[in-house]
C-alpha cells in the first residue's frame, strides 16, 4: 500500500519507523509550514521534518488546501495516515486517496475527542486510555474505527511519560488497520456515548483555582508536565508546582503552612507541595523555597 504520512511531532517517530520496515512503500511525508521558533523567533522547520529527512524520506509542506490537493493528485497515495498533524482537512482533499485519511488518535474514542487527549485523561484521573485508529471525516474525530489498542493507566504518569507509552502503541495499532483495509473489512461507526472534548491545552489553564479539589489540583501537575505545568502566583511572581500529595490538614484555599513540609490549602483537603520552580530560578523543594523566604507566616498563593 502507497501511504503518505502527516505529522507535526516526534510523537510519530515509532510509526514512521514501523512503516519503513513493514511491506508498504511510504511516499514522503506531510508537515506543517516553516514557523518562527526559539527565542530569537527564526523561521525553521518542525523536527519531524528533520527526522523525516534524515532517514531519506520527502518531506512536503503545502501551505494550503489548494496545494495540498494537487499534491494529493500528483502522489495519488493508497491513504494518508495522520498522528498528530495539527491542520484540519477539507471533505475534497479527503475524498482522493483511494482509502481515505487514517488518523492515529491517543484516546479510546469516543472518550477524548480534540487536540488533547493525553492531558485530559490523565488531568480527569482515568485509569485505562490508548490508541486509536479511525477514518477520518468532517467531525472532530468523529470518524468510523478500524482498530484500538488499550493501555492501562498507574496514576504516576506525566503527559511526556504517556505520550512516550502511546506512541510505541501507535504502530502496532495502524499495521492492524491496514490489514484490515487489505482485506476488505469496514470500520466500525463509532458511537457519541461517553464523549469527551478534549480542548487544546492554554497557558492560562494551567494556573491552579485553590477553590477546588485537592484531587483536582494534584492530577493536573502531572498533566500539565511539560507545559504549560501548573502554576500559581506569590507576591505577583509565578511559581510553577511539579508534584505534590494529597493532605488532610485543614488550611483555607491558597493558605500556605510549614512545618514537617509545606502545605497548601484547597476547596477540598490540601495539598504538601514537593517539587517547584519560582520564576527566573531552577527547580527546588518546595521546604527549601519557602525556608529561603523572608516571609514565612501569613503566606498565600494566589
Amino acid at each position: 500500500m502507497k501511504i503518505l504520512l502527516a505529522s507535526s511531532s516526534l510523537v510519530a517517530e515509532p510509526t514512521l519507523h514501523a512503516l519503513r520496515t513493514s511491506r508498504h512503500e511510504i511516499l514522503g511525508c506531510l508537515t506543517g509550514v516553516d514557523a518562527a521558533r526559539g527565542r530569537g523567533q527564526e523561521f525553521s522547520e518542525n523536527d519531524f521534518a528533520r527526522l523525516a529527512k534524515s532517514v531519506g524520506l520527502p518531506v512536503f509542506k503545502p501551505a494550503n488546501s489548494p496545494e495540498l490537493h494537487q499534491l494529493l493528485i500528483d502522489l495519488n497515495p493508497d491513504v494518508v495516515v495522520t498522528i498528530s498533524y495539527g491542520s484540519l482537512i477539507k471533505q475534497r482533499e479527503l475524498e482522493i486517496p483511494r482509502y481515505g485519511w487514517l488518523n492515529v488518535h491517543f484516546s479510546l474514542l469516543p472518550r477524548w475527542r480534540g487536540a488533547s487527549p493525553v492531558q485530559r485523561a490523565i488531568a480527569a484521573g482515568d485509569s485505562l486510555t490508548g490508541v486509536t485508529v479511525f477514518k477520518l471525516d468532517r467531525g472532530l474525530d468523529t470518524g468510523p474505527i478500524f482498530t484500538s489498542v488499550k493501555h492501562s493507566l498507574m496514576g504516576d504518569e506525566t503527559t511526556t511519560t504517556l505520550l512516550s507509552d502511546l506512541a510505541s502503541l501507535a504502530p502496532t495499532a495502524l499495521l492492524d488497520a491496514l490489514s484490515l483495509i487489505e482485506e476488505g473489512h469496514v470500520p466500525i461507526p463509532q458511537s457519541n456515548d461517553g464523549a469527551c472534548l478534549a480542548p487544546k491545552i492554554t497557558k492560562e489553564e494551567g494556573r491552579i483555582d485553590w477553590t477546588r479539589s485537592n484531587v483536582e489540583i494534584e492530577r493536573s501537575m502531572p498533566a500539565f508536565n511539560p507545559w504549560p505545568t501548573a502554576w500559581t502566583t506569590f507576591l505577583g511572581q509565578r511559581v510553577s508546582i511539579y508534584s505534590s500529595k494529597l493532605s488532610t490538614l485543614d488550611l483555607e484555599p491558597g493558605q500556605c503552612r510549614i512545618n514537617s513540609g509545606f502545605f497548601v490549602g484547597c476547596g477540598v483537603g490540601s495539598l504538601e507541595v514537593l517539587e517547584i520552580k519560582p520564576e527566573g530560578k531552577r527547580k527546588m523543594t518546595a521546604l527549601e523555597w519557602a525556608r529561603g523566604l523572608r516571609q514565612q507566616s501569613d503566606m498565600k498563593f494566589e
